[in-house]
């Protein structure tokens, strides 16, 4: 492991997942399985860049309630530097429920991520000097992931004195999206799915091909690196040189893709960072999304950089080079 650290600021929740055993019927109560567990777009970030050997800072916030002690226990347990978490009293720690019918799809979801919404510029101030240009620690920052879980004005405030480091983010979500597009021509990559890809550019999104148009539309704007998952159809990267669309085929029937995105958009400002080419960051992150959905955890913990390659050069996973228009 080397000396170089990744801060990666963003969302942590505890997650409460139900999933009914026999079919599910609305306002019933039906026999199933719950399961409580970490999550959150940073916090699985971040674990997945540990796995790889990296050093890595967590700017998040959580409440002084059980839900957060059990996510500050799973983060050190992982690994993570946890010294800059904001511990907020008056707020509860963030949660996720979700109720699964019986084939595992989702029928309802409910999160309460009040502890992110509240935070403002000032609440953050010291998280500024973690990779701040000009500061001790900024030597060893290789970059800064975030994600739209915080605030546009938390956002902007950060990633504007984060001045001489990449800074990576993901969109979290198609409401959330819109909070980076202040700082889209700040961003040396971003990791975005079909309908926040959508949201952003206003470009329909539905093929590979609509996915190089609004990675382009994005290029134009400034961001150095694209990256566009789309599911089962696999995922496009983009820079100024050209795409590369990835797709791996899956011999699992019944695939767990949460945490997939995760991982794919971690190993992607990793390989970035570490000077991959195009085709192979894509390579590599796709197979990162791979062997989360082989795994009943958000994040795989069998996965090293080693196990990495090996899937990503692997059967199933393919890639095919598109020129930029």
């Amino acid at each position: 492991m080397n000396d170089r650290r990744f801060v990666v600021a963003g969302g942590q929740n505890l997650d409460l997942l139900a999933t009914a055993r026999s079919k599910f019927r609305q306002g019933d109560s039906i026999p199933g399985s719950i399961e409580e567990r970490a999550g959150g777009v940073a916090f699985n970030m971040a674990r997945n860049l540990v796995l790889l050997g990296q050093k890595v800072i967590l700017l998040s916030a959580r409440g002084d309630d059980r839900a957060g002690r059990a996510l500050d226990v799973i983060g050190r347990e992982a690994g993570l530097d946890l010294h800059h978490v904001l511990v907020r009293e008056d707020m509860p720690t963030s949660r996720y429920v979700a109720i699964h019918d019986e084939t595992g799809d989702m029928a309802a979801a409910i999160n309460d991520m009040s502890v992110f919404d509240t935070l403002e510029p000032g609440a953050v101030s010291l998280w500024q000097s973690v990779a701040a240009a000009g500061s001790l620690s900024a030597e060893r920052v290789s970059a800064a992931l975030v994600d739209a879980n915080l605030p546009a004005e938390v956002l902007a405030y950060l990633i504007s004195r984060w001045g001489g480091i990449p800074v990576f983010a993901d969109a979290v979500s198609q409401a959330k999206a819109d909070r980076l597009l202040p700082v889209l021509a700040r961003l040396a990559g971003l990791k975005l799915n079909r309908l926040e890809a959508e949201q952003l550019t206003g470009i329909s999104v539905v093929s590979i091909s609509d996915a190089a148009r609004a990675a382009a539309w994005l290029l134009d704007r400034g961001v150095g690196s694209v990256c566009i998952s789309m599911g089962k159809e696999g995922a496009l990267f983009a820079n100024t040189a050209g795409c590369a669309a990835t797709r791996y085929d899956s011999p699992h029937r019944h695939a767990n893709t949460t945490g997939a995105g995760d991982a794919m958009s971690a190993v992607f400002a990793w390989a970035s960072v570490e000077g991959f080419s195009l085709e192979q960051t894509a390579r590599l992150s796709q197979a990162a999304a791979s062997l989360v959905i082989e795994s009943p955890e958000p994040v795989n913990r069998s996965m090293t950089a080693e196990v990495l390659r090996q899937r990503a050069e692997g059967p199933g996973l393919s890639v095919r080079l598109i020129r930029r228009s």
